[in-house]
């Protein structure tokens, strides 16, 4: 009988054996972001979920769902995926959460699954998953952070007082270019943060004031809360969308569920539409993504890259990268990347707000 031992200097010497399996690790190749035991040509990829479901899901180029007792059996097609327009995915599975296809509340976790099974562009799963309007809107949900920026007005002053008095007003070269200065009755700014949290009970999250620091006539302050919080809602709201309107105004509109939404703030108006809140003018909101950096949170505009981190952190980007670590998200827990630190490839990894990154 021939025994494993004697077919092993055989298998050495014409060169055969066992093909190895793909590092346990994200991998980043160029601009291709590769998930751990992923090759980056692998155009179609089948996986088993733990989700419940009962009819068939949506028919689409990119995605098969068909349910399996208490589980899903899901086929991914990559090139039709990432040819998918901006938040398709998170449309998508919400209307198989609607159908029954998926299990109630269980859209985003097969959405995370979905991105995670192939590999894609830099950047293509933050596109796939976030239903952004721009220039219209942007929705606000996990990984956001909100900076509210707010006048401050001297004692006595009206809440309708120009915060600014027109100047000096020239053409030049086809232009206008006009002067502003502030006026009396502005002595100061509120600078707030608040923070996107997951409902403990429920759906969806809740806005929770994290910070505050005013600046008043250069004298810089930290306050516990903010002066005026703006985003109390009720208990059963739990999906926003903020809103740029035309007259530079902002809205912030809440639904209890997230395919309640509306693509238009005139559905404000509507009996049962969606609760609204006007933002005062003259002051801004500006949504951001939360990434941890050696320890710490750090808020950066929504699609920006590592090497805007890094300039925004005022850091050498050479520096940077000989030390850089980065974890990302996958099955719900941080894995490492991998990546060529001769190469720039890494400073254009776009952020989604789940990274954890040290130097």
């Amino acid at each position: 009988m021939l025994r494993i031992q004697h077919l092993l200097p055989f298998l050495l010497l014409t060169g055969c054996a066992v093909r190895q399996p793909f590092p346990a690790t994200w991998r980043l190749s160029g601009r291709t972001l590769m998930p751990p035991g992923v090759a980056a040509d692998l155009a179609q990829r089948t996986f088993t979920a733990a989700i419940p479901g009962k009819s068939r899901c949506p028919e689409s180029d990119a995605i098969t769902v068909q349910p399996r007792r208490s589980r899903l059996r899901v086929t991914v097609r990559r090139d039709a995926l990432v040819k998918q327009p901006r938040g398709w995915l998170t449309t998508w599975t919400e209307q198989a959460e609607t159908q029954g296809c998926i299990a109630p509340g269980q859209g985003a976790v097969l959405a995370a699954r979905i991105v995670e099974s192939v590999a894609l562009p830099s950047g293509a799963d933050l596109r796939l998953l976030r239903v952004d309007g721009m220039p219209n809107y942007v929705e606000i949900g996990a990984g956001n952070r909100l900076q509210v920026i707010s006048p401050i007005l001297r004692a006595g002053a009206s809440p309708d007082a120009p915060l600014f008095d027109t100047g000096k007003v020239s053409a030049e070269g086809g232009g206008l270019t006009v002067e502003l200065k502030s006026s009396p009755d502005l002595i100061g700014v509120e600078s707030a943060w608040y923070d996107l949290r997951p409902k403990t009970e429920g759906r969806g999250f809740t806005i929770v004031a994290s910070s505050a620091e005013t600046n008043i006539q250069g004298r810089v302050e930290s306050r516990p809360a903010p002066a005026n919080n703006f985003f109390q809602f009720a208990p059963e709201l739990g999906f926003y969308r903020l809103f740029y309107k035309a007259d530079q105004s902002e809205v912030l509109v809440a639904t209890g569920t997230r395919a309640a939404l509306p693509t238009d703030p005139e559905a404000c108006d509507r009996p049962g539409g969606a609760v609204c809140l006007a933002i005062p003018r003259g002051v801004g909101v500006n949504p951001y993504l939360l990434v941890n950096v050696n320890g710490s949170p750090v808020a950066v505009g929504i699609g920006s890259d590592l090497r805007g981190l890094i300039r925004t952190m005022r850091q050498s980007a050479d520096k940077v990268v000989a030390t850089l670590a980065i974890t990302r998200l996958w099955a719900g827990k941080p894995v490492a990347l991998e990546f060529d630190r001769s190469q720039p490839d890494v400073l254009s990894l776009v952020l989604t707000g789940n990274e954890q990154i040290r130097w």
